[in-house]
């Protein structure tokens, strides 16, 4: 059994999806320290279904839903060095994930997470969850990223934590690229791996419709006032809002944008502001040297409905 990797998922009102997750994770039992499922919904139900059925599942009630935060917990509750964070609607589906997890740390001193590869139900790469500066076809390779899927990677315990975790404020959306970029300012890398593979089969239960478009649109400019000086963050920002202005709108969810907008301005005041140095900026400009073009990005945008 290995002592350095725990699993944690993260699930919230889905016992039918976390029973896949379970199943695809169970196979590792005897790899890994423990599994841990942290529920932010802390229903008395799930508690007593995992006892029975899932006896050797470690099970963590958040105090309240509080989005990311139940990353965290699970963070701080894993004993090991490593921790596979995973959300109740995505199955590992790598057969040496495990061993490869524990080399790559092993080979790498500085990397903080490694980001695994994610497939849709069609076993080809999931677009909509592609937002590394890469083009997709570079999903077979392994390179430095800013972006990190929150609930389909491997941590490093103490760096993450060092950092401070997840942002509990964002509750969710952007969370995963504002701790990439704290990371990288520290002297870490993220990385993605064509090595480790997961199946996403995203739910939409508990989800309101608007959800997505306020809290990306909101937490987007938190991101980006929090780490960037001002020559940097204009520009991204300006980026930022005419893209999420362009998904809402499609969407018919304007009104959601316009709520993010305005809370993300009202919230600026509760940032702590950790600009990045210049040599992290020029290390985050190098990471992203290789990005598709903005024409397309644009097509992209036209052609996939990633939001």
């Amino acid at each position: 059994m290995s002592r350095t990797v725990t699993i944690s998922i993260l699930t919230y009102k889905r016992h039918q999806h976390l029973r896949r997750a379970l199943a695809s994770v169970l196979p590792y039992a005897d790899q890994v320290a423990e599994i841990i499922v942290v529920d932010n919904a802390a229903e008395p139900e799930l508690k007593s279904l995992l006892a029975s059925e899932y006896p050797n599942v470690r099970y963590i009630a958040a105090p309240s839903n509080a989005g990311c935060e139940g990353r965290n917990i699970g963070l701080r509750a894993a004993g090991t060095p490593i921790v596979i964070t995973l959300d109740d609607d995505v199955e590992l589906s790598s057969s040496n994930c495990i061993t490869e997890v524990e080399t790559a740390f092993s080979r790498d001193p500085q990397l903080a997470c490694l980001v695994f590869t994610v497939n849709g139900v069609d076993g080809k790469v999931l677009a909509r969850d592609w937002c590394h500066p890469r083009p997709i076809s570079h999903a077979t390779r392994e390179f430095e990223t800013h972006f990190i899927i929150e609930g389909m990677c491997a941590l490093s315990r103490e760096k993450v934590l060092s950092v401070g975790g997840y942002s509990g404020e964002f509750f969710l959306g952007h969370e995963g690229v504002d701790l990439a970029y704290r990371l990288i300012g520290s002297g870490c890398r993220v990385v993605h791996t064509p090595r480790v593979s997961t199946t996403h089969h995203v739910a939409i239960e508990q989800h309101p419709s608007w959800r997505v478009y306020y809290y990306y649109t909101r937490n987007g400019i938190w991101v980006v006032y929090r780490l960037f000086p001002p020559l940097t963050a204009i520009p991204r920002m300006f980026a930022h809002l005419a893209t999420m202005g362009f998904f809402s709108l499609r969407a018919g969810q304007g009104r959601a944008y316009l709520r993010g907008f305005v809370d993300g301005v009202r919230g600026l005041s509760r940032m702590d502001r950790r600009n990045l140095d210049a040599d992290s900026l020029k290390h985050v400009r190098e990471i992203r040297s290789e990005r598709a073009s903005l024409f397309g990005r644009i097509q992209r945008h036209l052609r996939e409905r990633i939001l």
